[in-house]
């Protein structure tokens, strides 16, 4: 890379060591992002030349001194990386100018030594400061170690801030919500402890390993690195904010890494040493809480079992495991104080940690029986604390030993681990789940006086199981031994454990006997009139259906055997029909029968859907809701039925299925609709086009009486998700029924608009019923209808703004693109004002989400965009080609410039677009030395780039002024906001052209430099000066006179030539011409 810059350089290719490109990284280097900030050091110390221009490494050493005690933290380290490029990119002549000792600092070495000395002065002083004043440090020194980890947080803050403030302790109701002084000492408080971590950590690091000179002591002494020990004890033992625990055990970590490396003796006792004191305390008895699963804790064994040599054996973590195993398994105490930890509740949640942690890896994994076994006996205490951190600890044994969890679409054999290669590996734990299996088999039984008998382990053990994959092998002793307890919790009393042991059974039944085992589930179903118990028959047919589903998803089933099953299937009918009572069973028999479809006779299918079909028939749209008594898993049923009904209209296809969906949507059971809903939403690879116009239309037809008993905005909401889902490619089909139902439609329209106007339906319903409106408009042609599509306008312009909520800016983009396009198409072919006008708020509506934060948002406004093209005739093509968001930008911009450029709204919307910052007023923010606040506040789009933008719009605006002679109103607008911004514009430019040539200010200039909103304002003010320039001119060739401006625009030019020239010898803002050309702009668009 260097040689290829060099000879960029020397052939006068590209400079890019030039002073531009030097302030471009030296802005880049104040970044509030920690990348941005590395990138930009990194490519000045490697690549630059050795050291800074004097002048600039003078100003941005003051710059990185006023960084370093900024309360936020972005700016602090941002101030510590400065000072780390500084440090390398200074020679002898700049130190001189820096420090007083920096003559004798020839070499690097003696470089870092002046900047080490000078940080620990810095410190000392912060330090000083601290113990004099905390909120006064914590305002303008925060760097800091004198901030113990206080016992009573509030009480002591506020004592602090009287004492500041010089006031006394007042009495009276605490303050809800925490002042601007209580969080700056928090901040410093947890960054100090952070920070104190990382660099004891570093320091031991780094100098430990260092020999000394011969005759003289350690550079750090056993004394010192006791001293630090203690230091990270006292955090990781008593402080409670996570942020700082991790952060300073991450140089904690480092610390006891160099220390049990370490070939002296009395430097690796220091974390044995910390390790048995960690586990006394932790059997100890103790006055107060202080294992938190959030506080360090549990993170002081990590750090120091972390520490040990991984290719060599491990006996800390071999002696701390086994004392918290014999902890954990300590029985509790007959009475204990439950506002204290226990000592086996720490044990767990230690061990949890161990597990989760990273560093240890596989060296837990010889561990991992004996802690199962211990978290199946805990997830049985009568502590409801025990058995809260059992299955917290479970939880992490389950992601250690069988990985991450799949997705929905890796359902693959090879994917996971088979109970084969799972139990080989861990053999005694197979004994131990066994037995628990076993002995839930002996306490299940039948309820006594209607009590169940639990097993607490036994969801445990379920779902271990039922993360497993199936292997490939025949049966074998693992898969025996499990499979009958499984199929035996087929009967078991309670819902939950029956859907658990069908989901575990699927990994234990190897895939090479899933045909002989659905063959001898089938033959234990009970004929009519047999004797089995419901929750046996029950539980059957869930194992059933996890297997055909599983069989399904991998083709691992044959034909033959699939027929076999159906066959035996086939003579349990009873199991649909009202002859059996239970509507779960039904409804599991059902989803079984779906499965083997393909495999049933033509017989038995006709009679199914028969008795299927009645089932719902009382639920059509003649007829009223059935007031039977209420029945438990009715509703589930029905919703089975309703699936099944929609799958079979979609696979067989006809009229007569087709139309009995659509009879059961116009029915009056909410029930059967939702399923129906619910179905077209997420079954759209199943949905056939006669199904699908078929619902569009019912949908359409049944809107207006949907929309009049909306009392249930759920099914609302659902209904019109449906609708828009089903017509986003609307048939012609939908084209004539809407032209028979215009007035319904306008009704629709109308009444939408009135819902999403002032009853404040929430962000989900709103979205969808903008959507719907969209579309209405559309389908209905009324996108000349003024009244509506003005509210329509402004419901999406309050949606649009950057500080709505994520969902209303997508529901504006999503309008925009089923319907904007439209009405920019309308708006030309008509050639009405109003329309013409609606339509320029459209494509402003466009250009502001196409900068959107989210990227779904900028998504759905790059279709709009690609569509405007389309409709417009910019890109005349049958088909409509999507393009990206930031070229979609610059193609509204091209639509506006040539067809709408006559609207005076046109000129005015763009001119939004240039940020209303106010160059002075930042700029004297910039030079107050005042008390920096903590948080500054967030911009409402943290992606758009206002600087980028200006420069974007300033051509199109240049060409829109070339056009005013032709357009009166666009002459009187460019009049009226010549004499409103003209002299401020004018004003601002002096005082930029001051500020930046005083050079006595320069580590201000520096500042600046760093500082986003000056880059954003001073942009915009060229850009408007240009325009200013530009409309004088014009004025100029008509002879007319601006009383308000007191120059002509070649004086202005000139002027504005000399204010780039200066700030761009100052890094900002780069030189552009005054006639620029479109076409050159695209480059300098951000990429999405």
């Amino acid at each position: 890379m260097e040689a290829l810059l060099s000879w960029a350089r020397q052939k006068g290719c590209w400079d890019f060591f030039s002073r531009s490109n030097l302030l471009a990284l030296l802005s880049c280097l104040q970044d509030s992002t920690n990348e941005v900030r590395e990138l930009a050091s990194e490519l000045l110390i490697r690549y630059f030349p050795p050291a800074f221009p004097e002048p600039i490494a003078v100003a941005l050493f003051e710059r990185a001194q006023e960084a370093v005690s900024s309360p936020r933290v972005q700016e602090a380290e941002a101030g510590a990386v400065l000072m780390k490029t500084i440090l390398q990119k200074s020679d002898g002549s700049t130190l001189e100018r820096l420090f007083p000792e920096g003559k004798a600092a020839a070499t690097l070495q003696h470089r870092g030594l002046c900047f080490a000395q000078y940080l620990l002065r810095m410190l000392q002083a912060h330090y000083a400061m601290a113990c004099q004043d905390l909120l006064q440090a914590a305002s303008t020194n925060p760097m800091h170690a004198a901030a113990p980890s206080f016992a009573d947080m509030v009480n002591a803050i506020g004592s602090l801030i009287m004492l500041g403030k010089g006031l006394e302790q007042q009495d009276g109701e605490d303050a809800i919500l925490l002042s601007e002084e209580h969080n700056l000492i928090l901040t410093c408080c947890w960054v100090s402890v952070k920070e104190i971590g990382l660099l004891l950590g570093g320091l031991v690091e780094k100098i430990l390993p260092l020999a000394p000179p011969a005759g003289a002591e350690p550079l750090l002494p056993l004394t010192v690195v006791k001293m630090a020990a203690r230091v990270f004890q006292e955090v990781l033992l008593k402080c409670r904010h996570w942020g700082a625990v991790e952060g300073c055990s991450m140089g904690f970590t480092k610390f006891c890494t160099a220390l049990l490396n370490h070939p002296h003796a009395e430097l690796q006792a220091v974390p044995r040493t910390m390790l048995a004191q960690g586990l006394e305390l932790l059997s100890g008895p103790r006055s107060s809480s202080i294992t938190r699963r959030a506080a360090g804790f549990p993170m002081l064994f990590l750090c120091i079992l972390g520490g040990e040599d991984p290719s060599k054996a491990r006996p800390l973590l071999a002696h701390c495991i086994q004392t918290l195993l014999a902890l954990a398994n300590t029985p509790l105490p007959q009475n204990w104080d439950q506002t204290l930890d226990l000592p086996q509740v720490s044990a767990l949640h230690v061990l949890q940690t161990l597990v989760r942690g990273s560093g240890l890896g596989t060296a837990l994994l010889q561990y991992v029986t004996p802690m199962m076994a211990l978290l199946l006996k805990a997830l049985g205490s009568s502590s409801w604390a025990m058995r809260n951190a059992a299955i917290q600890l479970f939880s992490a044994l389950a992601a250690r030993v069988l990985g991450p969890k799949r997705s929905r679409d890796d359902s693959c054999a090879q994917d996971g681990v088979s109970p084969q290669a799972f139990f080989s590996r861990y053999p005694q734990l197979r004994e131990i789940l066994l037995g628990e299996l076993h002995s839930a088999l002996e306490t299940a039984g039948e309820p006594e006086g209607g009590r169940f008998h639990l097993c607490p382990s036994l969801h445990a053990i379920l779902t271990l199981l039922a993360k497993l994959q199936p292997g490939a092998d025949g049966l074998s002793s693992v898969s025996t031994c499990f499979l009958e307890p499984l199929l035996q919790l087929a009967g078991n009393p309670i819902y939950a454990v029956r859907v658990m042991a069908a989901k575990a059974l699927v990994p234990v039944v190897p895939t090479a006997e899933y045909g002989k085992i659905l063959l001898r589930l089938a033959g234990d179903l009970a004929k009519r009139g047999g004797v089995l118990s419901h929750n046996m028959l029950h539980g059957r047919l869930l194992q059933i259906q996890a297997l055909l589903a599983y069989a399904a998803d991998t083709n691992c089933s044959s034909p033959d055997a699939m027929r076999s099953v159906a066959h035996q299937m086939e003579g349990q009918f009873w199991l649909v029909t009202p002859a059996q009572q239970c509507p779960l069973i039904r409804s599991a028999y059902l989803q079984v029968i779906s499965l083997l479809a393909g495999s049933c006779t033509q017989g038995f299918a006709k009679r199914f859907r028969e008795v299927v079909s009645s089932e719902l028939h009382s639920f059509g749209p003649e007829q009223k809701a059935r007031s039977s008594e209420l029945q438990v898993g009715s509703a589930v049923f029905h919703q089975v039925i309703s699936h099944f009904l929609c799958k079979e209209a979609a696979s067989l296809a006809g009229t007569e299925r087709v139309g009995a969906v659509c009879l059961l949507l116009q029915g009056a059971d909410v029930d059967i609709q939702s399923a129906i809903l619910t179905w077209v939403i997420e079954g759209e690879d199943e949905r056939s086009k006669d199904l699908e116009e078929s619902l569009q239309l019912t949908l359409l037809e049944n809107l207006k009486s949907v929309l009049q008993g909306r009392w249930d905005k759920e099914f609302l909401k659902l209904y019109l998700e449906a609708l828009v889902h089903l017509c986003r490619n609307p048939p012609s089909q939908a084209q004539d029924v809407f032209h028979k139902l215009l007035g319904p439609a306008a009704a629709c329209v109308d009444v939408l608009l009135s819902m999403v106007e002032t009853e404040s339906p929430g962000p989900d319903l709103l979205f969808q019923a903008l959507s719907v409106i969209s579309l209405l408009f559309v389908l209905g042609s009324k996108l000349r209808d003024y009244p509506l599509l003005e509210r329509w306008c402004v419901m999406l312009e309050r949606c649009s703004r950057s500080i709505s909520s994520e969902v209303l800016r997508l529901a504006a983009a999503r309008s925009l693109k089923l319907a904007g396009a439209d009405v920019v198409q309308s708006a030309l072919e008509a050639s009405c004002p109003s329309l013409l006008s609606v339509a320029v708020r459209v494509m402003d509506m466009g250009i502001y989400l196409l900068q959107d934060e989210d990227q779904e948002v900028r998504r759905e406004a790059s279709v709009f965009a690609s569509l405007v093209q389309h409709v417009s005739g910019a890109k005349p093509q049958d088909s409509c080609v999507f393009i990206q968001g930031n070229r979609g930008l610059v193609c509204l911009l091209h639509v506006l410039l040539e067809k709408f450029w006559g609207c005076q709204e046109t000129f005015e919307f763009l001119l939004r677009h240039l940020p209303t910052l106010d160059l002075s007023n930042i700029l004297t923010e910039v030079e107050a030395n005042k008390a920096v606040s903590l948080y500054k506040e967030d911009e409402p789009n943290v992606f758009a780039e206002p600087a980028v933008l200006s420069r974007l719009l300033l051509p199109f605006l240049l060409q829109l002024l070339d056009r005013v002679p032709a357009s009166t109103r666009l002459c009187e607008f460019t009049q009226r906001w010549l004499k409103a911004t003209g002299p401020s514009i004018l004003h601002s430019l002096q005082h930029c052209k001051h500020w930046w040539s005083r050079e006595a200010i320069a580590p201000l200039h520096m500042k600046a430099l760093g500082c986003a909103k000056v880059h954003a304002a001073v942009t915009a003010l060229l850009v408007k000066a240009t325009l200013l320039a530009h409309v004088l001119d014009g004025l100029e060739r008509t002879h007319i006179s601006a009383s308000e401006i007191h120059c002509t625009s070649q004086e202005l030019r000139s002027e504005l030539v000399l204010v780039q020239e200066l700030l761009a010898q100052h890094g900002m803002a780069p030189t552009f011409s005054l006639d620029y050309g479109i076409t050159d702009t695209r480059s300098s668009v951000r990429a999405v």
